[in-house]
């Protein structure tokens, strides 16, 4: 016997030339009877009309008393009986067959119906056995069934049938033309439609190959006519496709997933996995649409999440790393995945290395790093770029791809961005990495060289960014010029920075001329070796002199360009590092000359003293002689008095905080500057203690007093400034009584005899005054100051200084405190005034009562009078 499946049986109509009802005639086991009678009933198609095509097949699940899930074939056909009345009799072979046996066997309704037609005319008269049905023996299952009515490529009858497939998770569907068709050919249609889901299904799914108009059909998909009834939706074979818009949102996934698989692995492929999926799966389940959705994934997970990225919805991460992974994958939907994962937050991209050759993938991705870079996402930039770059060769053809990408950038940023500002690759992400390997990324290397400036504004960035940039900038230099000398255009720098940085010696004669005539390359290459600590080799000879040319400098070679003073300015931005002392006093003369802080000054003096080190006081003393010898030098000799102003305007300011004045270092270089030649650096150092000493904010220590009598007996004219230091001190130390006021009265006279002015004595008399109720104490001061003069010159001179000292009061910065003295010297005259008032009146009654008085002993005396004999 072929192979097959032993089913149960029924056979259902009624007697002829009788009254009768259809009931079973004969079953198999015939205790079942009942049940099928059920069964059948329910799935009946209807009662067939004359001229329809018979026999009608249609396929309902079912279940035996035990809980076993059957699958049932229903062959309803004609016969030549007829009933009493002369109604034709029809009748329906029922043939229950266990689902699990049909999975098993990867059966299509087309074979199960064929066995059933071939079984039909050996079924028993009586229920004594059950029925072989010959399936199986052309072998290929479902596939060998509906495998020719499938095609491999993408069709409108692919089209057609996925939305059929996708109708069905949504509800009853039925299936209207094809009117000349044989019964196995409309249900070989059918199954071919069920063949579009998973084959799980088809333990629940119902077919019939045609039906009864106007009756309740139950079947969830049928031939039959489109009435129109509710949530049944009507397909016409050969016909266009239904509204697709009108799907739920899972049928419409799942329609346009099932295209995609079959664009991407052909009918065949897709047919032969859904059928693979044999798990029990109801089309009435609220989850069914998920679960068919999950099933048709497994062919290719990135598939299914391109589709739901399509659709707009939110895809996790790791999916579309894990989908960007998979080894089958076309090529649209990685360019969908890829956009949506360069859309997220993730700056990891390593799962999109292996596609970034594809154009698409390439164009989103240096797109979206375009977009990072002009938003100020360097972070998200970096990460990115960094990410792919891990996850690529370290050879020229494995970073092809990456290198064009950049390449890319490189050239977009600059379309976009305006002229004037910063270049987001070159000065911001390039310096943050580290440097290609020689011989990779070539496009991105020539774009880099083909652009004049481009790649010494590479250099200068990374020179900013990094902490201890040689071994990088060296780095960049051999990439860039494949590890030979660089001769960059638009950059001549580069040339004697890569001689620096590999042989640690400046070979090149870089002479004033040269530096004169290229003040930008020359200030570029002066910052770039500071910030690699190789400005000592720099800060000498020809060179040297150019930058102060450039400095004096304030017209540009080309009007394009900035002057040399301001190339030279942004050059000395960042504080150099392991300088010698004659090379930090070159340094500062150049900073003096562009307004900068001394910065040579304050390395030199910090540098932490190591073992076997020359002491502080060794490197200041060839400062010192540095500083001085090129102070008399020809070309820095007109502009000294500015140089040193720069330089004192640092080292001998007050930290306002603190109050804390020069240290021991730069008190040391001031008397060094007093005690060598140069008259008009002598002028200068003592305008600059004198403004030290000026300062009431200065917390003067014991060692500064002890240093500012030194300096007295070098320059007999700080006289004055030295006696306005005492009246500052004093006004620190002192309080607001009688003896604190007549000393700082004393202090304030000696210093104007000195030869301090008014506006000058103003200043520690406003601190002093800050520190209590300033009105009150001004005029005690005043009070004071005006008692000393009295003393020494008379009350007139008193009263001509004190007049000075209080209109130098006026002139000054805080006009609130001269209205707070004149509201409390108005106050006081007041009250005295008004105590004079009552004073006078005191004394008016006082004598009116002494000439009462007077009156009333004139008038004893005179009574005494005219009594006496």
């Amino acid at each position: 016997m072929p192979p097959g499946l032993t089913a149960h049986w029924a056979l259902w109509g009624k007697e002829p030339r009788t009254n009768s009802g259809y009931k079973v005639l004969a079953a198999y086991p015939p205790d079942r009877s009942a049940d099928y009678n059920a069964s059948i009933l329910h799935w009946s198609p209807g009662t067939p009309a004359r001229g329809d095509q018979l026999p009608w097949i249609t396929i309902g699940p079912g279940r035996t008393p035990d809980g076993t899930d059957t699958l049932g074939i229903y062959v309803l056909d004609s016969t030549e009986d007829v009933d009493r009345t002369n109604r034709p009799i029809h009748r329906i072979h029922h043939f229950a067959v266990p689902t699990d046996r049909i999975g098993e066997l990867s059966l299509g309704w087309c074979d199960m119906a064929r066995a059933a037609l071939e079984a039909v005319p050996f079924v028993p008269a009586s229920g004594t056995a059950p029925v072989h049905l010959p399936v199986g023996d052309s072998g290929g299952g479902l596939l060998a069934h509906v495998g020719s009515a499938i095609s491999d490529r993408v069709t409108a009858g692919s089209h057609w049938l996925a939305a059929a497939a996708a109708c069905l998770l949504d509800g009853p569907v039925v299936v209207t033309g094809a009117r000349d068709y044989k019964p196995l050919d409309l249900l070989q249609v059918l199954d071919c439609v069920a063949a579009m889901l998973p084959f799980g299904v088809r333990a629940t799914l119902s077919a019939a190959t045609g039906s009864s108009s106007g009756s309740q059909v139950p079947m969830r998909l049928y031939w039959g006519v489109a009435d129109e009834s509710p949530g049944v939706t009507g397909l016409v074979w050969d016909g266009g496709l239904p509204d697709l818009d009108r799907l739920s949102p899972g049928a419409r996934s799942y329609f346009d997933l099932l295209i995609e698989a079959w664009h991407t692995h052909g009918g065949e492929t897709v047919v032969a996995h859904l059928a693979r999926s044999r798990a029990p799966l109801d089309l009435d389940a609220a989850h069914v649409h998920v679960d068919a959705l999950h099933i048709l994934s497994g062919l290719n997970p990135g598939l299914a999440l391109a589709q739901e990225v399509r659709h707009g919805r939110t895809v996790d991460d790791q999916l579309i790393d894990d989908a960007l992974r998979h080894d089958v994958f076309d090529a649209q939907s990685v360019a969908v995945l890829s956009a949506a994962k360069l859309a997220g937050r993730s700056t990891d991209l390593s799962a999109m290395a292996r596609h970034l050759p594809q154009a698409e993938v390439s164009q989103a991705f240096w797109e979206q790093l375009v977009d990072d870079l002009l938003d100020g996402q360097l972070d998200n930039a970096r990460g990115r770029f960094e990410s792919l770059r891990e996850a690529t060769p370290d050879t020229r053809e494995g970073r092809d791809p990456l290198d064009r990408a950049l390449a890319c950038v490189v050239d977009e940023v600059r379309r976009r961005a305006s002229a004037d500002a910063q270049d987001p690759v070159v000065d911001r992400l390039l310096p943050t990495i580290t440097a290609f390997s020689p011989g990779t990324m070539a496009f991105t290397q020539s774009q880099l060289l083909g652009i004049p400036g481009l790649a010494g504004r590479l250099v200068q960035a990374v020179c900013a960014h990094q902490h201890d940039p040689a071994p990088q900038v060296l780095a960049w230099l051999r990439w860039l010029c494949d590890e030979s000398v660089p001769d960059v255009p638009g950059s001549p720098e580069l040339t004697p920075l890569y001689d620096l940085l590999a042989t640690g010696n400046m070979t090149a004669d870089l002479s004033k001329k040269w530096t004169e005539t290229h003040p930008g390359p020359a200030t570029r290459l002066l910052a770039a070796a500071a910030a690699c600590g190789l400005a000592d080799l720099l800060l000498r000879g020809g060179f040297f002199e150019g930058l102060v040319a450039c400095a004096c400098r304030s017209t540009p070679t080309d009007p394009a360009d900035a002057t040399p003073q301001s190339q030279l300015h942004r050059a000395l931005d960042r504080p150099p590092y392991q300088l010698r002392a004659e090379t930090a006093a070159r340094w500062d003369v150049l900073c003096s000359l562009t307004d900068r802080l001394p910065e040579g000054f304050f390395a030199l003096t910090r540098t932490p003293e190591l073992a076997g080190s020359a002491g502080v006081t060794t490197r200041l003393a060839g400062y010192a002689s540095t500083l001085q010898a090129e102070l008399g030098s020809p070309l820095v000799r007109e502009h000294a008095a500015r140089v040193v102003k720069g330089l004192l305007d640092e080292i001998l300011s007050v930290d306002p905080e603190t109050g804390e004045g020069p240290d021991e270092t730069g008190r040391e270089l001031t008397l060094r500057l007093l005690e060598g030649p140069g008259s008009p650096i002598h002028l200068v150092v003592v305008d600059a203690v004198a403004r030290l000493t000026r300062s009431p904010l200065w917390n003067e220590t014991e060692q500064d007093t002890r240093w500012l009598d030194r300096i007295a007996r070098h320059r007999p004219e700080l006289a004055p400034a030295l006696s306005l230091r005492t009246v500052h001190r004093t006004a620190r130390a002192v309080g607001n009584t009688a003896d604190d006021r007549r000393a700082l009265a004393a202090r304030l006279l000696e210093a104007h005899r000195a030869g301090a002015d008014p506006d000058e004595l103003c200043a520690p008399l406003r601190s002093w005054a800050a520190r209590g109720p300033a009105g009150e104490r001004i005029l005690d001061i005043l009070t004071a100051y005006r008692n000393a003069w009295t003393s020494q010159d008379g009350p007139h001179r008193a009263d001509q200084e004190t007049g000075r000292l209080e209109l130098a009061l006026r002139r000054g910065p805080d006009p609130t405190l001269w209205q707070a003295y004149i509201r409390h010297a108005v106050d006081c005259l007041k009250k005295r005034r008004a105590d004079n008032a009552r004073q006078i009146q005191d004394l008016a009654h006082e004598q009116k009562q002494m000439d009462h008085e007077i009156d009333r002993l004139r008038g004893l005396d005179a009574g005494v009078s005219h009594l006496r004999p």
